[in-house]
């Protein structure tokens, strides 16, 4: 089973090196006085949709599509006239091999290659099961960045977590807030939005 599991970072683009090459900064350049050294390299065209295209192998993906392209990824996604300040979702062996320290399962998303969840995409949510009814549960969700930070919830949905959520992972707890992730399709039922990064980027209706 092939997977890779990606982490959303506020991203600064502080050097250009190609039309989808980039060096970037994960916090504020200006609170880090330009340090040039804390900047990462990333090529924008190691994606999903690279390896569904047998472009690269998953083992090379490094980054999440752009937002134009069904990604979560907003700085780029070609330069020169590509976005420069926005959402950098880099994989979790990207994210290791720079020293990158994971946010919370509210910024994060599992994409699969192969297997029984072939091509499906889980998005991370806080969320609480409140009742449940033969398949279907009643389940209270977060704005993305807010579950964990005592915020009021976005609302509550009636969800088949079986056919929903992902499998692989361990289902919440009831009346327990917990890590829950959901395919696209279930997300696409929410109204939820998913803040961009940097925070001050504002927010966007989730697909």
């Amino acid at each position: 089973m092939s997977k890779v599991t990606f982490y959303g970072l506020p991203a600064w683009v502080g050097a250009i090196h190609g039309p989808t090459v980039c060096e970037w900064w994960d916090h504020d350049p200006t609170q880090l006085g330009w340090d040039r050294s804390l900047l990462h390299k990333v090529d924008l065209m190691k994606t999903p949709s690279a390896a569904h295209a047998n472009q690269i192998p998953v083992s090379q993906v490094e980054v999440d599509d752009h937002f134009s392209r069904g990604g979560r990824t907003t700085i780029g996604p070609l330069w020169p006239s590509g976005t420069t300040i926005g959402a950098c979702w880099v994989s979790e062996s990207y994210l290791a091999k720079n020293g990158l320290t994971p946010p919370s399962h509210e910024f994060q998303l599992m994409q699969y290659f192969d297997g029984e969840q072939q091509n499906r995409r889980f998005y991370g949510f806080q969320g609480t099961v409140l009742q449940q009814q033969s398949h279907l549960s009643l389940v209270q969700l977060w704005h993305p960045g807010t579950g964990t930070a005592g915020a009021p919830p976005a609302g509550t949905w009636w969800l088949d977590l079986g056919a929903d959520a992902d499998p692989n992972t361990p289902p919440p707890s009831p009346n327990q807030p917990a890590p829950l992730y959901l395919d696209a399709r279930a997300t696409s039922r929410l109204v939820t939005f998913d803040p961009k990064l940097p925070a001050f980027q504002g927010a966007f209706e989730l697909p």
